[in-house]
């Protein structure tokens, strides 16, 4: 056994840190494993002595992922494989992420003591008693599995469905859906962008709306689908009902539909789903369009706010009486960074996502001012597909999002309403602090189109 008691003690203390689940039973059949003697005839070979270190730390490697909070191996491999070619030193951070201070120190004093101690004493039964220590003192993994509750939630939903006017009620006006990347109310906390002015420029906040998923792919599918109740995962690469589709359904109340994308990785196949699967448009083109960042397998991201001031002009051009614009902004994605910042791997997290959110605001709030000067009445849907994951937890360290936590997927939505005689920041801001998700913003938008007068009181109070 010798130093390897030390596996067996620090998985016993992450454990009970909440950083893995240990399982005892693999672990007391791989202890054993590790205290049986070697024969003396291949004792006497370094090779021997080799090969078998080498098999014990990739079978303790293997056990460590089983029980860690990484997604499977398989899953981990086609993740990265539809991400493209990820950066080494965004790879290396996120590494170094996954351990606190405090463990590694632990960890290291937890060896040095197994080393000493090896040669003075048994430590199998010291490892053995770590490992028994899990069940004894109260296993402490993830939450009970709730499939009849789950079965009553899902049955429940889809039953519910929001049918948007095809006969608008009102003046017309135009509907933008801000579709903003990894930004969670304990992402905007941890790098102190919660108390910045763009917030406070929308009539109504969502403080408790729950992107659900905390990928990119599934939560747009989930807001274009809005006008519909939650679905399963896999249910959303299956087609919905037709009063589904948000963008569907504003088209049949004439309106003009666009969608916009400042990142254009074809790994994601983005473009393809929520065009196939969230019945979207084309995005609008991104030749000519400044590149100001890459993403974390250094692909383009495009000037944002030069997007949006493209779909201006369309949307001037098009002389539409009623338009609907689907933008989503990747500025905020883990791992990406300026082009002109070579060492931002050195800065720390909270300082490149708070300079990269002053950026997004600043555009945004220019992108209002000129929603503004059109004089034409637009409903502004601000809605962020989940968090980054800035902080990290105990179960996912900075930056992965396999396990949509509360913290990942509770995000910022608001709303605004821009247009003649209306305040470019409201008087008092309206807040609901209940559990919401994408069905509100259905109802929301249904309302806006069923009102005979478009004002932040009649809709927001």
């Amino acid at each position: 056994m010798g130093a390897w008691a030390s596996y067996f003690l620090a998985g016993a203390w992450l454990h009970f840190r909440g950083a893995i689940r240990l399982d005892p039973l693999p672990n007391l059949a791989f202890a054993l494993l590790l205290a049986l003697p070697v024969p003396a005839r291949l004792a006497r070979h370094r090779a021997a002595r080799g090969a078998r270190h080498a098999l014990a730390a990739a079978a303790g490697a293997a056990l460590l992922w089983h029980e860690s909070w990484l997604p499977a191996p398989a899953r981990a491999a086609r993740l990265l494989a539809q991400a493209g070619v990820v950066s080494p030193a965004y790879l290396l951070r996120l590494v170094a992420s996954a351990v606190t201070a405090l463990d590694a120190a632990a960890i290291a004093v937890l060896v040095a003591g197994c080393v000493l101690l090896a040669r003075r004493i048994v430590l199998l039964p010291v490892a053995v008693a770590a490992v028994l220590a899990v069940p004894l003192l109260g296993a402490r993994g993830g939450p009970a599995a709730i499939p009849a509750e789950l079965e009553r939630f899902f049955a429940a939903e889809a039953r519910r469905t929001v049918r948007l006017p095809e006969r608008p009620a009102g003046e017309p006006f135009d509907v933008v859906l801000l579709h903003v990347c990894s930004m969670s109310w304990d992402d905007l906390r941890e790098s102190g962008l919660d108390r910045h002015p763009f917030l406070r420029r929308f009539d109504l906040v969502l403080r408790g709306f729950n992107s659900v998923s905390s990928y990119t792919n599934p939560s747009a599918l989930r807001l274009l689908r809005a006008a519909c109740g939650q679905p399963r995962h896999a249910d959303l690469y299956r087609d919905a009902p037709p009063d589904c589709y948000l963008l569907e359904a504003l088209r049949r109340a004439g309106y003009r539909t666009w969608s916009a994308i400042d990142n254009d990785a074809p790994s994601y196949r983005f473009v393809e789903e929520i065009e196939g699967l969230g019945r979207a448009d084309p995005p609008l083109a991104l030749s000519g369009l400044a590149v100001r960042q890459v993403d974390f397998d250094g692909t383009p991201i495009h000037d944002d706010g030069a997007l949006l001031e493209r779909w201006l002009d369309a949307r001037a051009r098009s002389g539409a009486a009623r338009a609907a614009l689907y933008a989503d902004l990747t500025t905020m994605h883990g791992g990406s960074r300026r082009v002109d910042d070579a060492r931002w791997w050195a800065r720390s997290r909270a300082e490149l996502y708070r300079e990269a959110g002053e950026r997004l605001f600043a555009n945004l709030e220019r992108f209002l001012d000129a929603l503004a000067a059109t004089g034409r009445p637009t409903l502004v849907v601000f809605v962020p597909e989940h968090g980054m994951a800035l902080a990290g937890s105990r179960l996912q360290p900075p930056d992965l999002r396999e396990i949509p936590l509360p913290e990942i997927t509770t995000v910022p939505v608001a709303l605004k309403l821009v247009g003649p005689g209306l305040p470019a920041t409201p008087a008092r801001q309206a807040a609901v602090t209940a559990p919401t998700s994408y069905l509100a913003l259905a109802h929301l938008v249904a309302s806006a189109l069923a009102a005979p007068a478009l004002r932040p009181e009649a809709l927001f109070s």
